[in-house]
């Protein structure tokens, strides 16, 4: 795993807290006023801290450090997994509300109110470099504009999660300071165009690459940028900004899907950005925990225990549904790349009768019936391959080193062909898809590729995801193309009945109405 200033960032986790303390003081304080006036935690101000160059930096690093909170962390995938298409419940955890849209889905749900407090923690931290930059004389203006360029993309990528969760928003372009009990929602077609702008400004000032791996980079942005334009319809906008891309960057397609989430291979020519994590695990914080959340409870059955390489400790949240793991051509490489469905018996102890170590393990899915390929059920789910990470030192350990894969260039291939179909160029969009759907074929196959007459809003959503599927961004895709109560109704048994078109955005969290003293509506439906 690479050394550089982003994972020097997130190693400094002592300074970093308290600079995000300071720095959320203006927003948490709308949820926890009076504590926060009674209780000195620092003698640290933004004045002491900003009034250098190295705090400066600490101050753009600590609003990258943010993105930890929504990228392998179990609330961002809990927003963007469950209640879609092609993820339901496993047998474990909480929150299942949010897979059967029922009336426990509501505005007192935790991981709600974190999302929404972690995007502002990163859009403050981004206000106050943006304010006090400028009086920091040590810094050279080639810098404060890399600087600004940096947190401007950051802040439109924290807007981003914010309008697609929970529609209008509170919109702040400045430091926050003091209580502020007084701050309304504004449209967010209003706060898009700020995004759309702090997104153009990163793209014209920042270069295709960085000495300083982890850091935003201009085909970062112009792939933000695309999502963006998609969101204001200006599609031609969109598919220019994603062919730049594609056409102008140092990006493309490795040859094989399984080399993109190779462990040892994660700074690869196909990651336009990515959320870094790091390898002392001192120094790692929470780490990257995606690797639990999608391995079903093995251990349970007779000749299997807990290790590292058929899944490690098993939090069993998300299954696959049926239609997700039905999805794939028979020669897609990316089916056996994505799901683990076959185990190995690894416990002499408990081994049924007949059965040595390293044999497949046998199931029986129905009554009588017996398979190989596990069952697919609340008891026992195939798995999600995708988050493995065979290095930490013990399979109990949450803590995860991989990088999380935020934006990847057959994605742009994706939003291009996606900008497309919404100009009715069909033939233009099956060329796009065909890029990614070709790499996909496994070795000395073919694939079946789209025609012009098969491009159509489904068909995109089936081919992301089938290329990236559980990468945390499928309810947003939904939400944001206006298929989520129809393809939820189809696909997801849990949630088909219950789900309404109000449940296209997020309950506003009840904490922030409370302590807003002006009307502050919750969403519709909730």
């Amino acid at each position: 795993m690479q050394s550089n200033s982003i994972e020097k960032t997130f190693i400094k986790m002592n300074t970093m807290n308290k600079i995000f303390v300071i720095l959320g003081l203006g927003f948490i304080t709308l949820l926890s006023a009076c504590s926060l006036e009674e209780e000195p935690i620092s003698e640290a101000t933004p004045d002491t801290i900003y009034s250098s160059a190295s705090g400066i930096e600490d101050g753009v690093n600590g609003v990258y450090s943010v993105l930890r909170e929504l990228y392998g962390t179990q609330q961002g995938f809990t927003l963007n997994t469950f209640g879609t298409d092609i993820f339901q419940h496993g047998k474990d955890g909480g929150y299942k509300a949010m897979d059967y849209y029922s009336v426990d889905l509501n505005s007192s749900l935790g991981y709600i109110e974190d999302i929404w407090t972690d995007c502002y923690l990163g859009i403050n931290a981004a206000n106050t470099v943006l304010d006090r930059i400028e009086s920091v004389e040590s810094i050279s203006e080639s810098e404060k504009e890399t600087f600004k360029a940096e947190v401007r993309f950051l802040r439109a990528h924290y807007y981003y999660w914010l309008t697609l969760q929970f529609g209008d928003v509170v919109l702040r372009e400045t430091e926050t300071q003091g209580v502020n009990t007084e701050d309304g929602r504004t449209d967010k077609e209003v706060i898009w165009q700020l995004m759309k702008e702090d997104t153009e400004f990163a793209v014209e000032t920042l270069d295709w690459s960085s000495s300083d791996y982890g850091r935003v980079t201009k085909g970062a942005a112009l792939h933000q940028l695309a999502r963006i334009l998609l969101l204001t319809q200006d599609y031609a906008g969109a598919e220019a900004a994603a062919a730049r891309v594609i056409n102008e960057g140092p990006y493309q397609l490795l040859s094989s899907y399984a080399d993109v989430f190779e462990y040892d291979n994660q700074e690869n020519d196909e990651i336009i950005f990515s959320t870094q994590y790091t390898t002392d695990a001192l120094n790692n914080g929470s780490g990257n925990t995606g690797h639990l959340y999608f391995t079903p409870a093995y251990d349970k059955f007779d000749g299997l225990v807990r290790d590292l390489t058929q899944g490690g400790r098993p939090y069993t949240r998300f299954r696959p549904t049926e239609f997700y793991r039905n999805l794939f051509d028979a020669n897609d490489s990316r089916f056996d790349v994505t799901f683990r469905s076959v185990w190995f018996y690894n416990d002499e102890s408990s081994l049924p009768a007949g059965a040595t170590v390293g044999d497949t393990v046998i199931w029986e899915i129905e009554d009588g019936v017996f398979s190989k390929v596990a069952p697919n059920n609340n008891t026992m789910h195939w798995g999600l391959k995708k988050h493995d990470d065979p290095t930490r030192a013990s399979y109990q350990d949450t803590r995860g080193f991989r990088d999380f894969f935020v934006f990847r260039l057959s994605e742009t291939y994706l939003l291009a062909a996606e900008a497309a179909v919404m100009q009715g160029n069909t033939q233009e969009a099956a060329g796009y898809l065909n890029v990614v759907r070709s790499r996909a074929a496994k070795e000395n196959t073919t694939i079946t590729l789209a025609t012009a007459s098969d491009m159509d809003m489904d068909a995109i959503l089936d081919e992301r995801a089938r290329e990236l599927g559980g990468e945390c961004m499928r309810w947003m895709d939904l939400a944001r193309t206006g298929k989520l109560v129809e393809r939820v109704k189809a696909y997801n048994e849990n949630g088909s009945a219950s789900i309404e078109s109000y449940h296209t955005l997020r309950p506003i969290p009840q904490a922030q109405i409370d302590l807003t003293t002006i009307d502050f509506p919750q969403n519709d439906g909730y």
